[in-house]
């Protein structure tokens, strides 16, 4: 890693030298072969170069945090339906309407809606 890219990850509040030493000192390492799209690792490689990364820098990255969180280190959610998102455009516009029917308790709903609980 260049001086230069030290010294902006640094400015950046980023990765240091120091950092980088203490993540990859003394690993022992193994080619590993994995498959991924084209596109997408090149978008990854322009990402991590930017951190003053390599991809198989950042790989052990994700894996050492992997390790650290005993699976995943981030969330992976579905992300919603289209049915919640129309639900809650739908809740958002009547929550702006200033014509849309209010009631002053959920028994209230209720009756409107002549529901006996």
């Amino acid at each position: 890693m260049t001086k230069s890219i030290v010294s902006q990850h640094k400015h950046n509040n980023r990765f240091t030298k120091a950092t980088f030493c203490g993540i990859f000192r003394g690993m022992s390492t193994v080619v590993t072969n994995i498959r991924i799209d084209k596109e997408l690792k090149a978008q990854a490689t322009e990402l991590f170069n930017d951190l003053g990364l390599t991809l198989s820098q950042a790989f052990t990255v994700f894996l050492k945090q992997a390790i650290l969180h005993h699976g995943l280190p981030f969330a992976v959610t579905r992300p919603p339906s289209k049915e919640l998102l129309e639900a809650i455009k739908e809740g958002e516009e009547l929550a702006h309407d200033p014509n849309a029917k209010t009631y002053a308790s959920f028994d209230e709903l209720l009756d409107e809606l002549d529901i006996k609980v």
